[in-house]
């Protein structure tokens, strides 16, 4: 791969990861954007790295679906590339010793919880199964 090619998917990534603002709530969100919470014991967790790494491959097609990304673990939340950011309104998520992929619907509904690793494929597919996807792919 060339470098402008490599400097332009890392520019990608960033931009995929970093659509959002200090402070916010989880609830401002709704309606207007899908969120993936990676919820991890710790930030630096081997099984983490490995689920971002595998999703940096689809930054496009995540963007291309209103998805933004967040790290919750159980003192702090981060956004993709690991910068604290103030999120309120996650503690329901952060419960229960669960490690994994949390996937919220525009709606604000849980569509997807399950352990880490989840592929692209798996998230890509269901939200392109979603009601409210399939308008927005028909109205493209």
């Amino acid at each position: 791969m060339k470098k402008i090619e490599k400097f332009i998917l890392v520019l990608c990534c960033f931009f995929f990861f970093m659509n959002t603002t200090m402070g916010q709530d989880i609830s401002d969100f709704k309606w207007k954007n899908r969120v993936l919470m990676l919820v991890s014991d710790d930030v630096d967790n081997e099984i983490l790295n490995t689920q971002l790494e595998i999703l940096n491959k689809s930054a496009e097609a995540f963007k291309e679906r209103d998805l933004i990304l967040f790290i919750i673990t159980p003192k702090n939340s981060f956004t993709s590339n690991k910068t604290s950011v103030n999120l309120k309104g996650i503690a329901p998520y952060q419960k229960n010793n669960f490690e994994g992929a949390i996937l919220l619907g525009k709606d604000g509904g849980v569509k997807l919880k399950e352990p880490f690793t989840v592929s692209s494929k798996t998230i890509l597919n269901l939200i392109d199964s979603m009601p409210m996807r399939r308008g927005e792919m028909k109205s493209q």
